[in-house]
Parts: structure tokens; sequence; C-alpha cells
């Protein structure tokens, strides 16, 4: 099969992480392993192709509205967001197209955020599937923002993109739930394909910066209140303070707080008697970063709302417990006092006691939870995820075909 992705962001030079952009480049070279065709349509700041690994690019200059019509004009200003992201969906199945007809797609994912799909569903031609990687609202509410008139739009695409698509999935139970409680569509329940490589580590930088002496707690991914960095600063100082030997690392980029701090300043000024046991580093390369997650006691992940994320996946395939929280999909990945401990959602007390369990461990409980955990992770890994991911693009192809031999 040709299969298309469209996305609003995918893994280049300049955007090395984010978790959207993973998954699809990680999906796209587990199909192009089975000897599928995957191309990569992305919206980006400049119109290029390229390969990754094979895998065919197409980066696709979204900049094309005028901000200087919407100037003087309240409403439009207040539209612009909106303006661009229809611009950017239309310039995408401009370019689905132009790329359909030089070789044909035989199906068109879609995520959910943004909409990047919109203009190619119901086309009577091309399948289109679309993955509801999240659901814009409650991402907002667990940051703390609140939602301004082209927000509310841009929601409205993105849930009829989810609904009138020719197929939904969700990596999550959580998410999946929530789109069928809105009554706008009941995805399908498909766990992200795992791909993950603890090969190949670049222990340089660890053995130069690493706590030394003392074990540490470690918070890796992007440093924001959606993952709960708040809900850590609140309990740094005294579960420190407890534990003479203890440490804490951070590594991310650093999104800040709905106030306008950085997540590290609130986190260092909470702090101010222990601060010489925290460590923050912005995002590393895989190879940097994993000897710091290989080396921690636990992981510290108290989102308050997450999608399957691969942070705890890349722990897991290390043997490191994860302390994550409720209600927010890390406790499908999660078996609380088994490969890891959960916490009340949005609850610096429960995360607090959470942790100190985790702590309290004996050396014996702590081998024993190590092979739990490494267990886990050897049965997500051989779990067929890109098979049931063909399966599911055929099953839609059989129906598409079918409604139109009926229509």
């Amino acid at each position: 099969m040709r299969i298309a992705f469209l996305t609003p962001e995918y893994v280049s030079e300049t955007a090395p992480d984010g978790g959207l952009a993973n998954y699809v480049r990680t999906t796209a070279l587990g199909l192009l392993e089975r000897g599928h065709k995957p191309t990569v349509i992305v919206a980006s700041d400049r119109d290029r192709t390229w390969s990754d690994e094979g895998i065919e690019v197409c980066d696709v200059g979204t900049a094309s509205t005028d901000w200087r019509l919407a100037k003087g004009v309240p409403l439009l200003a207040r539209l612009h967001p909106l303006f661009r992201q229809y611009s950017a969906c239309r310039r995408m199945a401009r370019a689905f197209w132009r790329l359909h007809a030089e070789r044909p797609f035989d199906i068109a994912q879609a995520s959910s955020f943004r909409a990047p799909g919109y203009y190619l569903l119901g086309n009577g031609r091309v399948p289109v599937v679309c993955r509801a990687s999240s659901y814009t609202p409650l991402l907002r509410r667990a940051y703390g923002q609140r939602a301004t008139l082209a927000d509310r739009l841009s929601d409205r695409l993105e849930r009829r993109q989810v609904a009138r698509a020719d197929a939904s999935f969700a990596p999550s139970r959580l998410i999946a739930d929530v789109y069928a409680r809105l009554g706008t569509a009941a995805p399908r329940v498909m766990r992200s394909h795992v791909r993950l490589s603890v090969e190949g580590q670049d222990r340089s930088f660890f053995e130069k910066h690493r706590p030394v002496g003392r074990r540490y707690l470690l918070f890796f991914g992007t440093l924001s209140r959606i993952k709960g960095v708040d809900l850590i600063a609140e309990i740094i100082e005294p579960l420190l303070a407890a534990h003479a030997d203890l440490g804490f690392v951070f590594i991310g980029r650093d999104d800040g707080l709905p106030d306008g701090r950085r997540c590290m300043d609130l986190v260092r000024s909470r702090a101010p008697t222990t601060l010489s046991r925290i460590a923050y580093f912005p995002a590393l390369p895989k190879p940097q970063l994993l000897p710091f997650v290989a080396g921690a006691t636990a992981i510290v992940m108290p989102s308050r709302v997450d999608n399957y994320p691969n942070t705890c996946l890349e722990a897991q395939a290390l043997g490191v417990p994860v302390v994550g929280t409720l209600d927010s999909s890390i406790d499908e990945m999660v078996e609380d006092g088994m490969t890891g401990f959960l916490a009340t959602n949005s609850d610096s007390r429960s995360l607090r006691q959470s942790l100190e369990r985790c702590l309290a461990m004996t050396q014996s409980e702590a081998v024993r939870m190590r092979d739990a955990v490494l267990a886990a992770a050897k049965r997500a890994q051989s779990e067929d995820r890109i098979g049931a991911l063909i399966d599911f693009y055929e099953e839609t192809r059989r129906a598409n075909a079918s409604r139109r031999r009926i229509g």
C-alpha cells in the first residue's frame, strides 16, 4: 500500500522532539519495513521534498495568509490563527492530490490535532482514517489555558474530522472514551507501535553531569503544567529534605506555565535549601538521554492528561519503574505496586505518597519490580501493532469500496 500521513509536525533537524512527530516517524518506518510506501505530508515553513531513511517527506509551506489584512479589524485579528489553520489544511490537501496524481495513494491517515486531513474528508476516492491523538480542549484545560474564539472553532474542525473520517482510532482508552462520550465517534483503541532502541548509548555527558554518590529521580520530556511539573515543585523540597541521599534531574524543553514563568524557575523557587541536588538539562539527543533514564531510581510522570507516552515506554524498556497518575492514560501502562506506582491525578500530596512508596522499596523488592517492568516492556514490544494497523487500513479500504459500490 501507498500510505499518506498528514500531520502538523514531523521530526527534523530543527524539531527533533514532539510526541506526534515521533509517532508518525516510528509508524512510517514500521510500515516501510513491511514493504509499504509511506509518505509524510507535513505543515512546515518551507516547501521541499526529502527522504528520511526511505520515508518520502513533503514539507508544505503554510505561511500564506497575510497578517496585514487582519490588522485594525478586531474580529479578523482574533480569527487569524484559524485562517492560518484553514490555509495549512488546504495546502496539504493540494499537495496530497498532486502526489496522488503522480503515484496513487491507497489510504490517508490524518492526526486529529489541527485537523490536517479536513479537506480530504468524503473525497470518494481515497479513504481517510483519523488517529485521535488528543482532545485539544482537554489538553488546554490541563495547561491552564482559556479557549479563544479561534480555539473553539479549531476544536470544531478537529471533532468533525474525527467524526467524518472513514474510520478512526486512538492509542489510549482515555482519548477513545472522550470522543465516545461526546457522541462524535467511537474510535477503536489501537496501541502505538513500539520501536525502542536502548543500544548505542553515549555515556560521556552522563558521566560528567550525573548526581555522584546518590540515587536520583528523573523527569524527562516537555516541562509544562500538563505534565505536572508544578506538582513536582510543590513536593520537591520536603521530599529531598527527607532523603539526604536523593537528587532530582529534569531533562527536556521548558514550555513554561500559564503565568509566563519557566517551569524550572518555579521548581527552584520552591526548593531553596536543596538546590544543589536539583539538575536541569535542555532536551538531549537520545544516546545522551538514555543513560540518565537507565540510572534513575524511578521516572516521575505526574501528567494531568497524556496519550500512551513514548517516555513511559522508553523507561520501561530499560527496566525503570514509572511513578505516574490515574486517569491520565499512564494508568493504562503502569500497574500500581507491580511495574510502578500511581498517584491521584492533580494531587501533589498523593504524588508524594507514591514517591515515598517507591523510595521505601528494599533492594530485593526493587529487583523484582525491575524484572516485572522488563517483562511488561517485552510483551509490549512483541505485539504486532504494525500488523494490526495494516489490517485496520485494509478493513477500511474494503468498507469504503463496498460503500462506493452500493452508492
